[in-house]
């Protein structure tokens, strides 16, 4: 079969993928920048992903893709969420004195470093693309006929300015800095419960 349709191994078993689907939803400051890291993600691992409409609440960040992909965007999803959440704890706590509008904005902006730092160091993980090969043009095909077939039209919509003017925004930067985006992957040794260095 292979040769009577001239294809090759790699693009057969690229065709018997299957595709997986995941959808996370949030209410909260977190939620409302997560999908910085999501889009990052995304372009790292090739899996689509859309997030719910500005001031649509809960915010919905989704992931469509070939299976393998969509559960690595899940488990670097987890890692951001859940290294957001520890930061936000850690703000709040050194903020706990002042007036509560205060401190919100303080949170919002550390929070917006952190999910700005993210997007750049993932995507600063990618490869880049190899040249001269068809299989990156018949994956993108085959994930938009899967998008098709499941009747899913991605409008990429959320854009929000980050507060950069805090000086909140530099600390939280910093801790984005220092999360482990290998957290599990080294072995159980280095997989501690706090998600910094």
């Amino acid at each position: 079969m292979l040769g009577a349709y001239n294809m090759t191994l790699d693009e057969a078993m690229l065709r018997e993928q299957v595709f997986a689907q995941h959808q996370e939803r949030r209410e909260d400051a977190i939620g409302d920048r997560l999908w910085k890291p999501a889009k990052a993600i995304s372009f790292l691992t090739g899996a689509r992903y859309w997030t719910s409409a500005a001031g649509v609440w809960p915010v919905s960040i989704s992931f469509f893709g070939f299976d393998h992909e969509v559960e690595v965007a899940k488990y670097l999803l987890a890692i951001c969420g859940r290294a957001m959440e520890d930061g936000q704890r850690r703000i709040e706590k050194q903020h706990a004195l002042i007036n509560k509008a205060r401190r919100r904005s303080h949170v919002l902006a550390y929070l917006d470093g952190m999910a700005d730092t993210l997007h750049r160091r993932i995507q600063a993980l990618k490869p880049k693309e190899p040249t001269g090969t068809g299989l990156i043009v018949l994956r993108d095909a085959l994930i938009d006929a899967g998008l098709a077939a499941a009747n899913i039209a991605i409008k990429d919509a959320r854009v929000r300015p980050s507060r950069d003017f805090d000086p909140s925004y530099a600390a939280g930067a910093l801790a984005a800095e220092r999360v482990r985006l290998d957290r599990g992957v080294r072995g159980p040794e280095n997989d501690s419960r706090n998600l910094l260095s």
